[in-house]
């Protein structure tokens, strides 16, 4: 890797901290982002960023101090100063119950794999068109909002215990766009996402609302009474469902704590049914390809759940060190969670002729999880949500509440897409770090139960 002149900066304190013995890591984060949002058939918000974080970690004995410094590297002066803050913080905190872990970068690694320097500089007024193009050709009558967040993030990190190097320069973007009826105030929406431009085709997504539109038109919806129902999940709900579950079951803090749903299982234990497997796989191209963690620690292929049975934890640092643990590349940066696909057919309609009454629900919102200990969660359907009879759409659903637990739904999957997507987990509320899963285009679970249902849309 070609270092700039901020990493050669960073690079030169860091040599000189080595020698004075200090315990230190420094990790450089970049972004350029994008944000526009619009709603009422406009563009209410277009806003961008570029902004630069200089994160610095002492470790001293039992204490630690960290300080994060918000402008350009431009001096090694202004990298001294950030590095003293940090020393002083650690020699006043207060010492840990356990000895910290130091960051070790393993290796010199340079990943650009993901970068499109055309949607980085992308002009929002491409965006803009683009929401008009969708509002002309489906229809000015409805109510259009959304928002669409694209850009960059570069990350740096080095520390005193050796001289390698690890970088990161990735560009990601995440589109929505939801149609509301004025009168009848059912929702539709659409997404769209990919690391670059071209990933994003707005036919594709006029396409989509015309497909759902007859449903929703010429269909009264249907209130489904409380009871268990043969449910198909899209990728999106899929996705959100996993990663909590994921987060509450195969974390090693929730695992140490013996509060996640996994508690009480040991590795090799069934947890999930026999055609569930996960895996967190940074070579996949649907994800978003992070190959390190912010310790320093080179990520691999690692096994979560092999045809239902708990493989591995996840751990970092932090609970590593507490509880005697060997930390697993999961220290910061984003995870990428793959569930390996199936054997149905890409074509939901099609692999659900014969099967009878389905509930099909693309996305769940307002997901929540009331008992982690039992890996209780729930979630309602919002936009998309249709009854399948038979292979054919028959009525949309009013919107309608899942609350099960994650053995129940993943203990009775039926069918599982041959296909895989990408779905974008990121959050746009703090510092950019892109995250996606890739996963199945569908499942089909039996047995799930809906707890409740709205008397409209």
């Amino acid at each position: 890797m070609q270092k700039n002149t901020a990493h050669e900066i960073i690079c030169a304190v860091r040599a000189r901290a080595a020698a004075r013995g200090i315990n230190a890591s420094f990790s450089l984060h970049r972004e350029m982002s994008h944000l526009m949002r619009i709603g009422n058939n406009s563009v209410s918000l277009n806003t961008s960023e570029n902004l630069t974080r200089l994160d610095i970690e002492v470790i001293n004995g039992r204490r630690t101090g960290s300080h994060t410094q918000m402008g350009d590297v431009t001096t090694e002066e202004y990298v001294e100063k950030a590095l003293q803050v940090a020393i002083d913080k650690a020699e006043v905190a207060s010492p840990k119950d356990y000895q910290p872990i130091s960051v070790v970068v393993e290796a010199t690694v340079a990943e650009n794999a993901q970068y499109d320097q055309t949607l980085e500089h992308l002009d929002p007024a491409f965006k803009a068109d683009a929401y008009q193009q969708i509002i002309d050709n489906v229809g000015e009558s409805y109510n259009f909002s959304g928002s669409w967040s694209s850009g960059s993030m570069e990350l740096f990190l080095v520390s005193t215990a050796n001289e390698n190097t690890m970088h990161h320069l990735a560009t990601d973007q995440d589109f929505n766009v939801v149609l509301k009826h004025p009168q009848k105030k059912w929702e539709l929406r659409q997404w769209q996402s990919g690391w670059r431009l071209d990933h994003f085709d707005v036919d594709a997504v006029i396409d989509g609302f015309r497909q759902l539109l007859p449903t929703y038109e010429n269909h009264d919806g249907c209130k489904l009474e409380p009871g268990e129902y043969r449910v198909a999940l899209g990728s999106q709900a899929l996705a959100e469902v996993l990663m909590m579950a994921c987060y509450t079951g195969l974390f090693g803090r929730s695992y140490e704590e013996k509060q996640g749903w996994t508690a009480k299982s040991k590795l090799g234990d069934k947890i999930l049914g026999e055609n569930i497997t996960l895996t967190d796989d940074p070579c996949e191209d649907k994800t978003f390809r992070f190959g390190f963690d912010m310790a320093g620690k080179v990520r691999g292929n690692f096994p979560l759940v092999k045809n239902g049975a708990m493989m591995n934890l996840m751990y970092d640092t932090m609970t590593a060190a507490k509880y005697g643990r060997q930390p697993t590349g999961h220290t910061g940066g984003s995870a990428s969670v793959v569930m390996q696909p199936g054997s149905a057919s890409p074509d939901m309609l099609e692999a659900l002729k014969g099967m009878g009454k389905v509930i099909y629900i693309p996305a769940l919102h307002y997901l929540n999880i009331p008992n982690p200990s039992q890996g209780v969660f729930t979630g309602s359907s919002r936009f998309n949500a249709v009854l399948i009879e038979n292979g054919k759409v028959v009525s949309p659903i009013f919107s309608s509440r899942v609350t099960d637990s994650f053995q129940n739904v993943f203990g009775n999957v039926s069918l599982i897409s041959s296909e895989a997507e990408s779905v974008n987990l990121s959050n746009t509320y703090g510092r950019r770090s892109p995250e996606a899963a890739s996963m199945p285009s569908y499942i089909v679970a039996d047995k799930v139960k809906i707890t409740d249902s709205a008397d409209s849309f």
